[in-house]
């Protein structure tokens, strides 16, 4: 039944509104792309295949939870956060907000968001919507295929350089009370330079989920009144999972 549910939300979604765009925010999965650390990969294996009377193939793969466009359950730094398969369904199914200050990063890999930002946006646009989830756009997500750019590492730090939030909007996030994930298109929410990840630390105590690696390069995301269906892997007990995000715009599903 749980399969049939999505399949129809999607039919009715496309059906309502025909003039909604549904946009993939989501990173394809490639054999021997690299994960989070760099000894950790996704990986395609055991390939078989059969072309005598007819065709069929099949293949195996193994990944790092947190690989590629993925979901950080709040487990991952919290003791007593949600498992991924805690997360209520409910809030998979939400508001979504497009936060874009790409011209403002401009390839700053110290870039910080602070509550400023998250201020201005407010004032733009209005109070945040209830049951959203923020995608912050720093303008990251086009290095993604190229590791040394993405994380911008280099052989004068220990640490690697891109952008992400302050502990301080984190903080602001969660007061909000109006917020269930915070999305980002570099490779975590905590920036790079960080050694003690208080933004997922003080998302997750709240029970934020954290979406990572989002592809927002290219996107036509208005700055709100779109919905996003947040599709992870099903990880019993799982810190987190690939996840596929769907964003519809222009719709007005209950």
């Amino acid at each position: 039944m749980y399969f049939y549910y999505w399949n129809l939300i999607l039919v009715i979604l496309v059906v309502k509104n025909g003039s909604s765009i549904v946009i993939d925010l989501c990173h394809g999965y490639q054999d021997q792309f690299t994960c989070w650390s760099p000894t950790q990969r996704f990986e395609i294996f055991g390939v078989q295949k059969s072309e005598s009377s007819r065709w069929y193939t099949t293949q195996s793969f193994s990944v790092s939870e947190h690989c590629g466009t993925h979901l950080d359950a709040p487990y991952h730094f919290y003791q007593d956060g949600w498992k991924l398969n805690d997360i209520p369904l409910e809030r998979m199914i939400v508001e979504g907000v497009h936060l874009n200050v790409s011209h403002e990063v401009n390839g700053n890999g110290e870039f910080l968001l602070t509550t400023d930002h998250l201020k201005k946006w407010e004032q733009d646009n209005g109070p945040l919507p209830n049951r959203s989830v923020i995608l912050v756009n720093f303008g990251w997500a086009h290095k993604f295929r190229n590791r040394q750019l993405y994380y911008n590492n280099n052989a004068e730090r220990s640490t690697s350089s891109f952008p992400g939030l302050s502990k301080e909007a984190a903080q602001w996030i969660v007061d909000s009370k109006k917020v269930f994930g915070v999305g980002v298109d570099s490779p975590s929410v905590d920036a790079g330079s960080t050694t003690s990840y208080d933004v997922h630390k003080i998302l997750s105590k709240a029970n934020l989920y954290n979406l990572e690696n989002v592809a927002l390069n290219g996107t036509i995301l208005p700055q709100k009144g779109f919905k996003l269906i947040i599709q992870p892997i099903k990880i019993i007990g799982g810190t987190g999972g690939p996840c596929r995000i769907l964003a519809f715009t222009n719709n007005t599903f209950e």
